[in-house]
């Protein structure tokens, strides 16, 4: 029945699901197919080419044809992922148009220079329930009918993704660094963490330092930490709030740590900055 079906489709559709424990590694290999990968559990090192990614829980990636990559897993706790292998039949590639959706995930795929496309999946959005489901079904029924129809439904959803992602690829690198600032700006306060910035931004951390450094001549990191120095500074010359409160306000994970880089800035500790502004006010 499902020979029938790929005469009718253009997509084939392979899936599989693994464990593996940090032992594992997978060496550099290609193959003609497009390849999605999901991270379900633990922390993956992925090389794409010569360009690493860090994927954790949640994590979605998607690798074109011909692609050399590999990837191993780090951390104690065991690693659990989701490939799906999908790719045109070419001797229905001609039917594709009279499916517009699958056509639109295809099309944005090949039309791109980028070897791949990687972002995190939110728990509760369709593309996380439409996972779920097919490894649901993957589980407990031999229905691969079934399967592939819920697959061609994860490939509708994550059109809608890629193309939000290609919009974001056609700015203008400036107005995609302004952006960043802005992200940075408003969450400073926050646990950010630039892996996680650069995934917002459907982008390698090392390209998101890239294009920021291009426009500010600043590293998005080095940015971030400057921002929350200017921001206690402001907090210990109008406040009387502690310090401890003050490092946590500005995204600070310790007082320790505060006190370390806010002496790396300014050569003064917080205490010493504040004593040294109050005496300068009198």
């Amino acid at each position: 029945m499902i020979e029938a079906i790929n005469k009718i489709l253009p997509v084939i559709v392979k899936t599989l699901e693994r464990v593996h424990d940090n032992s594992w590694k997978m060496d550099y290999n290609i193959h003609d197919s497009y390849e999605l990968i999901f991270i379900k559990k633990g922390n993956i090192d992925f090389w794409v080419e010569e360009e690493k990614i860090d994927l954790k829980a949640g994590d979605l990636l998607i690798i074109k044809p011909f692609t050399k990559h590999k990837f191993e897993v780090i951390g104690s706790t065991k690693a659990e992922f989701v490939v799906i292998g999908f790719y045109l039949n070419p001797e229905n590639k001609a039917k594709v148009n009279d499916l517009k959706e699958i056509y639109g995930f295809l099309k944005v795929l090949e039309n791109t220079t980028n070897k791949f496309y990687f972002f995190h999946v939110r728990k509760r959005s369709n593309i996380f329930f439409c996972l779920e489901s097919i490894l649901r079904e993957a589980k407990e029924s031999k229905n691969s009918i079934l399967l592939y129809i819920k697959c061609l439904e994860l490939f509708v959803y994550i059109t809608r993704e890629v193309d939000s992602l290609e919009m974001i690829k056609n700015y203008d690198y400036s107005l995609i660094a302004k952006h960043i600032k802005e992200y940075i700006d408003n969450n400073y306060m926050e646990d950010i963490k630039m892996g996680d910035v650069a995934k917002r931004f459907f982008m390698s951390e090392s390209s998101l330092s890239r294009i920021f450094k291009n426009h500010f001549g600043i590293l998005p990191k080095e940015y971030l930490l400057s921002k929350r120095i200017e921001k206690a500074k402001e907090y210990l010359t109008i406040s009387n709030l502690k310090i401890s409160n003050i490092a946590m306000m500005c995204g600070f994970s310790s007082l320790q740590r505060f006190n370390d880089i806010f002496k790396k800035y300014t050569g003064l500790s917080p205490t010493q900055y504040r004593k040294q502004i109050l005496q300068d006010f009198k």
